[in-house]
C-alpha cells in the first residue's frame, strides 16, 4: 500500500521556482516519493498561494504560472478545504495549550490529518504537527 505524504507550500514553492536554495533537494525527495508509489496531497491554498507567489516573486507570466500548477496537479491529490478544516486550525491556533502560531501551518497540519498523511514534507524549520512525522528535503 502507497504511504500518504502531505506536501507543504514551501516545498511546492521549492519545486518551482529553481533559484530556491531547497530546489534541488525537493526535486530530489519528491522524484524519490513518486518512484515509490507514495500518495502526494496539497490543498487548494497552496495552488492559490504558489501562483501569487510565482507572479510577484518570481515575475512569471499568467500562463507560465498557471503550466506550473498544471503539472503539480498531475502529481499531487487535492485536499478540499473545507469550513471544518478551516475551524480546525483557527481553533488550534487559538488554544493556548497548543504551540500552533501559523494558521497557514495549522491549515496544513489539519489537511495532512484529514488524509491520513503518514508524514508532512515541509522545510519549514518551526513547522507544528504533533502526531504527523515532519519530513523535510
Amino acid at each position: 500500500m502507497a504511504i500518504s505524504v502531505y506536501i507543504d507550500t514551501n516545498i511546492i514553492m521549492d519545486l518551482l521556482d529553481e533559484d530556491r536554495r531547497k530546489h534541488s533537494a525537493s526535486v530530489e525527495k519528491i522524484t524519490a516519493l513518486l518512484n515509490d508509489d507514495a500518495e502526494l496531497s496539497i490543498n487548494s491554498d497552496t495552488l492559490t498561494t504558489s501562483f501569487y507567489l510565482l507572479r510577484s516573486q518570481k515575475k512569471t507570466t499568467v500562463s507560465e504560472s498557471l503550466s506550473a500548477l498544471r503539472k503539480i496537479t498531475k502529481i499531487c491529490n487535492l485536499v478540499t478545504v473545507e469550513m471544518a478544516q478551516i475551524d480546525q486550525a483557527l481553533t488550534l491556533c487559538e488554544d493556548p495549550d497548543t504551540d500552533f502560531n501559523d494558521y497557514e501551518d495549522a491549515l496544513q497540519y489539519v489537511c495532512a490529518c484529514k488524509v491520513n498523511a503518514r508524514a508532512i514534507l515541509s522545510n519549514d524549520q518551526g513547522f507544528v504537527s504533533p502526531d504527523v512525522a515532519v519530513w523535510r528535503s
